[in-house]
């Protein structure tokens, strides 16, 4: 019996001795210098994160606006390369003259690509810096939303149609028409166009969007009259007013689906 008793508080204090340091690992105990160390240092740093915000571009471009500034840089390098005469030279043959369409002036092959090329011509910095200035900040937002396809076609058909219409107005000028402004006045006018369609007009959007087509229109006759404040040559309010007006009619369409709209 005894050896029983004994046994049977053998048991109870092997149990109790097994209960009691399950229990104490439970107990909150005081950390060690090593634990309070290691808690209160910073956690570590994300190279990953610190990576990326750090190869955050100033500038947020999308790749064809981004692409065309470049180029429209770099040819306006060509200034400080070629001599004058040269350079003048360039603006006649690849600038877009009225009058070698009209028969005044004689052409060659030239004047079959200076609808295009005249857009990638400018006369001073001043000029390519309002320009790209705008191109940036119409044509971001435009090839961001439709995509640099879509973009480009209104950019380039609008350019083309501003020069078709500085013929009409002027078919005997035989000074050239240079820069990209038809094109970026097009893509303002999708711009508008896409604006509209986001409900950012307000809820008075036909009168807002008419108000800013004749704004724009009127700016660009006053600065075709009386020339814009430290610009070299005037200002082809024709160019301008014509890729306008194409960029408004071409962006319904080129895109169709209503449903895209600006964020």
């Amino acid at each position: 019996m005894a050896n029983d008793k004994d046994n049977e508080n053998s048991n109870g204090i092997n149990g109790h001795a097994h209960h009691d340091a399950a229990g104490a690992d439970n107990i909150a105990r005081f950390p060690s210098a090593a634990e309070r160390s290691a808690r209160q240092s910073p956690p570590p740093a994300n190279d990953g994160a610190a990576a990326h915000k750090k190869s955050e571009p100033i500038l947020n471009l999308p790749p064809g606006i981004k692409y065309l500034s470049l180029v429209l840089l770099a040819l306006m390098g060509l200034r400080y390369v070629l001599a004058d005469e040269t350079m003048y030279d360039v603006y006649m043959r690849f600038g877009f003259v009225p009058a070698y369409y009209s028969g005044v002036m004689a052409a060659d092959w030239r004047a079959a690509v200076a609808p295009v090329t005249h857009m990638f011509l400018h006369g001073g910095w001043l000029h390519i810096g309002v320009n790209i200035g705008m191109l940036m900040a119409f044509g971001s937002a435009l090839e961001k939303t439709i995509g640099i396809k879509r973009a480009a076609v209104i950019y380039f058909a609008s350019g083309i149609v501003g020069a078709a219409v500085h013929f009409a107005v002027l078919p005997q000028d035989p000074a050239p028409l240079i820069g990209a402004s038809g094109g970026i006045s097009g893509l303002f006018g999708g711009m508008l166009i896409l604006m509209f369609r986001s409900g950012m007009l307000g809820g008075e959007g036909y009168k807002r969007l008419a108000f800013l087509i004749a704004l724009w229109i009127g700016i660009s006759l006053l600065f075709g009259y009386t020339g814009m404040p430290g610009a070299e040559g005037k200002v082809a309010w024709t160019s301008h007013v014509g890729g306008f007006i194409a960029g408004l009619l071409l962006y319904p369409l080129i895109v169709r689906d209503k449903s895209i709209r600006l964020e």
